[in-house]
């Protein structure tokens, strides 16, 4: 298994049948952290350019490959930058995706306050820059839940079972997929359960299966029935994010991808 970092673990939870979209770049907003840390006056300018070094060099890479990453200057001038699409995104609503991630990281605002650090989560793609090598992160305490607050009022017993089963089942068949996996639990109706989990570049299998366990601690111990099991749309959804994971609203996109909610090869390939 080619080196992952374990950033994303997304859980969907349908109350009606799943609607598969021909085109969906995904960019819903999951969440969107901001450092603290800020440049000095005398490295303001030289980090200011070296984030749009890293902005710029980031894109080309995303388009090719569907992530990047990138290290631009020297000392604490430095910026580390990193992004990713889901890879059952096509090639043209991943560039929409991230195109947009890039604009609503400038929230973070890098440019008025030289902010070192940003984190962006949408549903199909992820950005992060910081001023140290975050790349092979698997944890960190900075991690957090987030989780919608709509009730769930289909069966929940067994939505509560399929969850918990399918949050086991993701984090033991992405380890041995290449790090990507799509499954389901359950019959169909609201009290199925559907997920999806993609490992990040750079990081070797044991980083991956620590973030992958450190997911299954957070959720085993909540009320799946009412934390997860929440109703947007045709999806109820819940977050967890980091620089390990996050849950959150997406479409599977199962007649345009031709993707299995049961499995995907791991010679799945970004197209």
């Amino acid at each position: 298994m080619s080196p992952h970092l374990l950033s994303l673990l997304l859980l969907l939870f349908s109350s009606l049948s799943i609607t598969p979209s021909l085109s969906d770049p995904r960019t819903s907003q999951a969440a969107l952290i901001c450092g603290n840390r800020t440049a000095s006056n005398a490295t303001r300018q030289t980090v200011i350019t070296n984030f749009l070094s890293a902005m710029d060099a980031v894109s080309p890479q995303i388009s090719s490959s569907g992530y990047a990453r990138t290290v631009n200057g020297t000392g604490n001038e430095t910026v580390f930058a990193f992004g990713e699409c889901m890879k059952d995104l096509s090639r043209g609503d991943c560039d929409l995706c991230f195109a947009q991630c890039k604009t609503q990281i400038l929230k973070c605002l890098p440019f008025q306050k030289a902010t070192r650090s940003g984190r962006n989560y949408f549903d199909g793609c992820y950005l992060r820059y910081d001023d140290y090598n975050f790349f092979e992160e698997a944890t960190s305490p900075s991690d957090r839940t987030v989780c919608n607050v709509t009730d769930f009022d289909g069966n929940r017993t067994a939505f509560t079972e399929n969850s918990a089963s399918l949050v086991r089942n993701l984090s033991s068949q992405a380890l041995t997929n290449d790090g990507f996996f799509v499954g389901s639990v359950g019959e169909g109706g609201n009290s199925t359960a559907y997920g999806l989990a993609q490992c990040w570049e750079f990081v070797n299998k044991s980083g991956c299966a620590e973030c992958l366990a450190d997911a299954v601690t957070k959720i085993g111990g909540r009320n799946l029935a009412i934390i997860l099991a929440v109703v947007f749309s045709v999806f109820a959804v819940a977050l967890v994010l980091g620089s390990a994971f996050f849950f959150g609203r997406r479409r599977l996109d199962k007649r345009s991808r031709g993707i299995s909610f049961d499995y995907i090869s791991k010679d799945h390939k970004y197209v």
